[in-house]
């Protein structure tokens, strides 16, 4: 559904209020792939992910009632396969915009440290934020 031309106004100036307000959160937002953008799962997959988890019910029910334990660990082993691999995002539909000129990946330059820190790096910045009351 397109967006009106108030609309658009609308949604550009939030755009602009959020990048002077936080522009290291805009610029998180505008890095991370949109839904449906490369990168993400396969409904191939998890098509054949899931025959796999139900195949591998399967075969650890049969196994179990047949009192062949280990045909119930061959089981229980195609069931956690198939799961794995419904979850496992297709690499070969990687975003384009991840990529540098000629399609290598880009990659930071040497000796810089990554633009927003690691995952602990930031928590901890946000739990001292908090303690201070900003």
């Amino acid at each position: 559904m397109a967006l009106s031309d108030h609309e658009q106004q609308l949604l550009e100036q939030l755009e602009k209020q959020l990048r002077s307000e936080d522009p290291r959160f805009a610029s998180s937002i505008a890095d991370a792939p949109s839904a449906g953008v490369g990168g993400g799962l396969s409904a191939s997959r998890v098509v054949v992910g899931v025959l796999g988890v139900v195949v591998g019910i399967a075969v650890a029910l049969g196994g179990i009632w047949a009192g062949i334990w280990p045909l119930g660990i061959v089981g229980f082993v195609i069931m956690v396969a198939g799961g794995f691999w419904a979850l496992k995002t297709d690499p070969a539909a990687g975003s384009a915009k991840d990529d540098g000129p000629g399609g290598a990946p880009r990659t930071p330059p040497r000796g810089s440290a990554p633009a927003g820190g690691g995952f602990m790096d930031r928590m901890e910045d946000r739990w001292e934020r908090r303690r201070r009351g900003e």
